[in-house]
């Protein structure tokens, strides 16, 4: 009897042993499962910038508009067009003569249509063809217009035949007040057709 009592005891400790060793296994399941869903989320948020986004473009060909939409895309951000009251002519030597005399003049040409409220915006994407290694000065109306860009960030982008970014980033500075500049995107002509590629590259390097 005394016998069977014993074993009986052992075969209890035993059982009682493998109960814990399988519940301690099970958490140590659950929470590796729940650190990698953190490690996960903390690396899919790194990925992205918080604030909402506006991009916001001038075209002439359609060339930076491409672009434009490309950053919409990926980005998910609202869309401006923005545009002259005076249309340019489309001829390129034509629309480089006004272009000129425009920068020779320092105008502010005038602007159609209502601008974009930008109170809700951390994020302005802001696009234009390069004109004589400038932006065209209708950008510099737009960037006029707005008191303060202070707690915003500016990402500029360009489309040109060689130009990049041109000297429009010193022309942006002094136009866009307390504003924050990231590094911009200048695409050329022999470049477009990988628009969606540099666009990727790009917003990937500004942490979106």
């Amino acid at each position: 009897m005394r016998k069977l009592s014993l074993i009986l005891i052992g075969l209890g400790a035993v059982i009682i042993v493998g109960i814990l060793l399988i519940t301690h296994i099970n958490t140590e399941k659950i929470s590796g499962t729940t650190t990698n869903q953190a490690v996960a989320t903390t690396q899919s948020n790194n990925k992205r910038s918080d604030g909402k986004s506006i991009v916001i473009y001038m075209t002439h060909t359609g060339n930076t508009e491409a672009v434009a939409k490309a950053i919409q895309k990926q980005v998910g951000a609202d869309i401006y067009h923005l545009q002259t009251k005076e249309k340019y002519p489309t001829s390129y030597q034509k629309m480089l003569k006004v272009a000129r005399s425009e920068q020779n003049r320092n105008a502010q040409p005038q602007l159609a249509g209502k601008l974009p409220n930008l109170k809700g915006y951390q994020y302005i994407f802001l696009g234009y063809p390069i004109w004589l290694d400038k932006n065209p000065m209708a950008i510099n109306t737009f960037l006029n217009h707005y008191p303060s860009f202070k707690g915003k960030t500016i990402l500029p982008f360009t489309t040109s035949g060689s130009s990049g970014l041109g000297s429009s980033l010193t022309e942006l500075k002094q136009h866009a007040k307390q504003a924050n500049f990231r590094s911009g995107l200048g695409i050329t002509d022999d470049k477009l057709s990988d628009t969606t590629q540099l666009v990727k590259s790009w917003l990937a390097k500004n942490q979106f």
